[in-house]
């Protein structure tokens, strides 16, 4: 089963730390297959990661928190909330 982590741009690229903007773009880029953009928005997308399960999920979210990504940045949507 997969699970997604959204990622509201808007929120981090207000509040992120300078290393954890870099980061998030350098992983974006990286992994392009495991992005989807659900909202095109200024100054920042909503996007989706595919994890491999809400564990996944949970793990990523934490280790962009400890990059210096906000938490009100990341999101882990209940299953009814998932693109399918």
């Amino acid at each position: 089963m997969t699970a997604v982590l959204r990622v509201d741009e808007t929120a981090l690229g207000q509040f992120a730390t300078r290393d954890g903007a870099q980061r998030w773009e350098l992983m974006r880029h990286r992994m392009p297959d495991r992005f989807t953009t659900v909202a095109v928005r200024m100054p920042g997308d909503l996007v989706d990661i595919t994890c491999d399960d809400r564990d996944h999920a949970q793990w990523l979210s934490t280790l962009l928190h400890s990059w210096g990504v906000p938490k009100s940045a990341l999101k882990i949507p209940a299953p009814a909330e998932e693109p399918k």
